[in-house]
């Protein structure tokens, strides 16, 4: 384990009811797996860490979202995409990058989703257990930008949390409505310790991982979060994690120090971090944008994927998705197409012309292909090359 157990407050918790319906409601689709799927929201705080990018010594205090499978029948509700606050924040930002999202465009989306309440006897008690699966987000980019991806794969069959980072990404809201926003001293692109920055990122948010499977161990807190869980609770030690961007960066990094996660997959990174010392036979996986391959010049120059790549001794793919650019591997293709909208300035929001359900088709399709694979023994096509159902994706040896 990277961390010893830590102490572990849990001071807000909402399960998934239905949320107030906003004027000119706009839905997400519904996730396509087999199981229909459910959201609880809750916040964790660390009190033997302080947050390093934090003013005064701020307790580490996380956002995670958990979407779990329903296994039995429940209403379908519509559950708010973000707050309303953090969608006018969001409102605000992307607009002034170029994107045409007036006030009120984010606060109408909604997640279709599976209420809490189960509408079976009271007698039926049976319980199922799923795999536990992490999710990070990219730096500068709430995690709630990734929910239609997370709440995809858990219609597969998987217990997806994703955790923000608080400070380095744009903003988290906690349950008392106060806000951390992104350092934007720390974060600034002529920083020139910004390469010690993001390593100290991505330090903290192996610890956040951490911590959030030592406090998920817990049965109260796993049974609070997903109904119909076993006795047990969730399993924990037998976990996967995948990551886009300085996410990602994680997913890897931590495969060399926690023996819980078992295997990790990029979705357009890097391998920036704390280096595999000992390399890993850990299985991993890169799905990244077009001509992102590991010897492109153009790819960050502080990447290490050169070194990094002969440290995975394991089972290993990188494979690449035709017209794609770095944010097709987040909500935003599916969210603008859903909006109807599209950026003035694509180069900005760095998307590709690969349709919005499509990408999401085809990032959440090998998302679970690997967790299948990893988690549950499952061979599939998909991972072993080209296949004509997605003649989009390539593979590089």
């Amino acid at each position: 384990m990277l961390f010893s157990n830590s102490l572990l407050a849990c001071v807000f918790f909402t399960t998934c009811t239905a949320s107030p319906k906003p004027p000119n409601q706009i839905r997400l689709p519904k996730p396509g797996g087999k199981y229909e799927v459910g959201l609880s929201i809750t916040e964790l705080t660390d009190h033997n860490r302080t947050q390093p990018f934090a003013p005064n010594g701020t307790l580490v205090q996380l956002m995670i979202s958990v979407f779990y499978p329903v296994t039995h029948k429940h209403h379908a509700i519509t559950r708010a995409y973000m707050t309303p606050e953090t969608a006018l924040i969001e409102d605000i930002t992307l607009s002034s990058q170029g994107l045409a999202a007036p006030n009120g465009t984010f606060g109408k989306v909604v997640l279709q989703l599976a209420s809490d309440q189960n509408i079976q006897s009271r007698k039926d008690k049976s319980s199922r257990a799923f795999p536990l699966v992490f999710f990070m987000p990219g730096e500068g980019t709430t995690r709630l930008f990734y929910n239609q991806i997370a709440s995809t794969v858990a219609s597969k069959g998987y217990i997806v949390v994703t955790i923000d980072a608080p400070y380095d990404v744009d903003v988290v809201q906690y349950s008392d409505g106060s806000f951390a926003y992104i350092n934007q001293t720390l974060w600034a692109n002529d920083n020139s310790d910004l390469a010690s920055v993001a390593l100290l990122a991505i330090q903290t948010r192996m610890a956040d991982v951490s911590f959030v499977l030592d406090s998920l161990s817990g049965t109260t807190l796993a049974h609070s979060l997903v109904p119909n869980l076993p006795e047990s609770g969730l399993n924990t030690t037998h976990t996967a994690m995948f990551g886009h961007s300085l996410g990602d960066c994680t997913a890897y990094s931590i495969l060399d120090v926690e023996d819980r996660i078992l295997g990790g997959l990029t979705m357009d990174g890097d391998l920036d971090g704390p280096p595999l010392l000992n390399g890993t036979s850990k299985p991993f996986m890169f799905i990244g944008s077009t001509n992102h391959t590991r010897e492109n010049a153009d790819d960050d120059p502080g990447s290490t994927w050169l070194s990094g790549w002969p440290q995975l001794l394991g089972w290993k793919k990188y494979a690449m998705v035709a017209d794609t650019m770095h944010y097709d591997f987040s909500d935003y293709p599916i969210l603008f197409e859903t909006l109807g909208i599209t950026p003035t300035n694509g180069t900005t929001f760095l998307m590709g012309d690969l349709k919005g359900k499509r990408a999401l088709e085809i990032v959440t399709t090998y998302v679970g292909a690997f967790l299948d694979f990893v988690l549950l023994g499952k061979d599939s096509r998909l991972l072993d090359g080209p296949v004509k159902q997605f003649p989009e994706v390539t593979f590089e040896n």
